[in-house]
């Protein structure tokens, strides 16, 4: 059996807060979703799909499912804030290039943001050496 005693960066996630958006720019769902787009071009990360969802009154959520993991967003318009979520375990993502793209785009007037590394040790294997290896150096 390999045994590995470090732990192993999988990749960063990004938590963004905006507060004091501009209210009428979030009604326009068209827009946040060509809006979480231009990010993740920002981002230098790849869409493969997404999905979106309405609320009534107001309100809206999309994810953008990303090669390297995903970009999610959660708009209250009521209350002028937004949830951002950007994971990706491409590490050279340049997340703070999106969360001022965004709080520009949105005119936050507050920017609240965490960013995580998400880690992992790895298990025992009986796989040989090379094939670990091999599976350690795959993109995600």
């Amino acid at each position: 059996m390999i045994f590995h005693h470090t732990q192993s960066i999988m990749g960063k996630h990004a938590i963004i807060d905006l507060s004091g958006c501009d209210s009428d720019i979030m009604r326009d769902r068209e827009s946040i979703l060509e809006r979480l787009k231009q990010a993740a071009q920002i981002a230098k990360v790849t869409v493969v799909g997404h999905f979106e969802h309405y609320f009534s009154p107001e309100g809206y959520s999309a994810v953008l499912v990303l090669e390297e993991s995903h970009l999610s967003i959660h708009t209250w318009p009521e209350y002028r804030y937004i949830s951002l979520d950007l994971y990706s375990c491409n590490l050279e993502t340049d997340f703070d290039a999106v969360e001022q793209f965004l709080a520009q785009e949105f005119k936050a007037t507050t920017v609240e943001s965490q960013l995580l590394k998400r880690k992992f040790s790895p298990t025992p294997v009986s796989a040989p050496v090379s094939l670990v290896q091999r599976l350690m150096g795959r993109r995600c």
